[in-house]
């Protein structure tokens, strides 16, 4: 336990640091585009656009490198590590290839995809949505092979370089938005997100090879961890991209809203999830190869540690992280993006809207690690039923209440979700350990299992 507690501040520190960091950059992006374009509909069709590509990701990729990766990789580091490095080769591989497939298939169809994505729009507004899409669907390649080399970062539990990468991320946005947008308009963001992307690969790539790990092309799909991996991807698939799929959603809801709605909605958002990555976030992460490695040891014991001491610091960080936004929402809305296109009224519904955010914040965060712990012990199937009924239950919450109560009611629904989730996980995981330690007692030739 000790050694437990030595670790998680060092390896929350240097995360919660760069994440910090991150979160700077993306506030004085999100200035920057206030500045540049206010709460208009030239921002809402860059918004709308970037949210297919990431959905997509999230779906096809992301998936497996949350769930199934980490823990897969922590046992073959562990026993062969020949075949650990081969596995990454190939997940680096298929990942690449089913990005650029679905990046081809956003490029041919991007007209009819806008008309999806924002059917309030006019239909000049579909028109740049669709030229938009097709830059921004160049990004998910990149990001197939960043976060697969994130994930080895975790597992080898080299924080620094891997929190750095979306500093990088949002700075190439930030010149793009800076020295491209005069020339190109709202296509320099575009072209600034790409040169973002490929920062976030460039600097991982720098600490992996550091690490020891050395790329080279194989793509070998008939091995058990390779089929491992699929099985788990194949129901978190379903669930991995709910938040995305949400908020896409709710897009659709604020595109029907006054001018700007898409945006305010999405700068609301960004101040939320803030603290969720300082806090949720970053102690999930580092806290999410521990519990793994338990499972791999058969340590039950120190799994039920590790968790419910990350579960209160949590618990307790974002609840104070949470009343504070709350507080200085306002003043916070104006410093930041108040200005320039951004006028008084937009700052004021963007702080409408980041109150009624915050009830999330504990909820949010606290579903992070609970969704981990179910990962560690390699079962996807039960957090992503229960994400589809936050889903369910956000998007139905807004088919009622949006009419009634304007843009406010998208993010009370998005709250009414995440607690619900957060219950259930609470609810499932005492079962689940009680699964894990008769596997582990029958796998086990020892006569006596830790913690039972």
């Amino acid at each position: 336990m000790k050694r437990f507690l030595r670790f998680i501040p060092a390896g929350s520190i240097i995360l919660g640091a760069t994440t910090l960091a991150s979160y700077g950059m993306g506030l004085l992006r999100d200035r920057i585009f206030a500045q540049t374009f206010g709460a208009s509909r030239t921002l809402d069709a860059y918004n709308a656009a970037f949210l297919l590509p990431d959905l997509l990701f999230n779906i096809l990729i992301a998936s497996g490198i949350a769930a199934a990766f980490v823990p897969i990789l922590t046992e073959l580091l562990k026993s062969d590590r020949e075949r650990a490095s081969e596995y990454t080769n190939t997940m680096i591989a298929g990942a690449m290839g089913t990005m650029t497939l679905a990046a081809g298939m956003i490029m041919i169809f991007a007209g009819k995809i806008s008309s999806l994505i924002a059917p309030g729009f006019q239909p000049q507004d579909q028109i740049l949505v669709a030229h938009l899409l097709r830059y921004l669907a160049l990004s998910p390649i990149i990001f197939g092979a960043s976060n697969t080399l994130g994930a080895l970062l975790v597992v080898k539990r080299r924080f620094l370089y891997y929190g750095l990468s979306p500093v990088l991320y949002n700075l190439g946005i930030i010149l793009g938005t800076i020295f491209l947008t005069p020339h190109f308009g709202i296509v320099g963001v575009a072209i600034g997100t790409i040169i973002g992307a490929l920062l976030h690969l460039l600097i991982r790539v720098v600490d992996v090879m550091r690490s020891g790990f050395r790329f080279k092309f194989n793509f070998n799909p008939t091995t058990p961890e390779f089929k491992k991996t699929i099985s788990l991807m194949v129901p978190k698939m379903f669930g991995h991209p709910v938040e995305l799929a949400t908020f896409w959603v709710f897009t659709i809801f604020a595109s029907a809203l006054k001018p700007g709605s898409v945006a305010i909605l999405s700068f609301a958002r960004n101040f939320q999830s803030v603290p969720v990555s300082l806090i949720g976030i970053t102690i999930a992460t580092t806290t999410f190869p521990l519990l793994a490695q338990s499972i791999t040891n058969h340590s039950i014991e120190r799994f039920n540690k590790i968790l419910k001491t990350s579960f209160w610091v949590i618990f307790s960080g974002s609840v104070l992280a949470g009343g504070i936004v709350f507080l200085i929402r306002e003043p916070l809305i104006r410093i930041v993006l108040g200005g320039g296109s951004f006028d008084n009224e937009s700052v004021l519904r963007t702080a409408l809207t980041l109150g009624i955010f915050t009830l999330a914040i504990p909820t949010e965060s606290l579903v992070q690690l609970m969704a981990r712990a179910f990962y560690a012990t390699k079962n996807t199937t039960i957090p992503v039923v229960f994400s589809i009924i936050g889903f369910i239950i956000s998007t139905t919450a807004a088919f009622y209440l949006v009419p009634r109560f304007d843009i406010i009611a998208l993010p009370f629904s998005f709250f009414l979700a995440s607690a619900t989730e957060l219950i259930l996980l609470l609810l499932f995981i005492p079962n689940r350990l009680k699964k894990m330690a008769k596997e582990a007692i029958k796998d086990s030739p020892l006569p006596h299992l830790e913690g039972l």
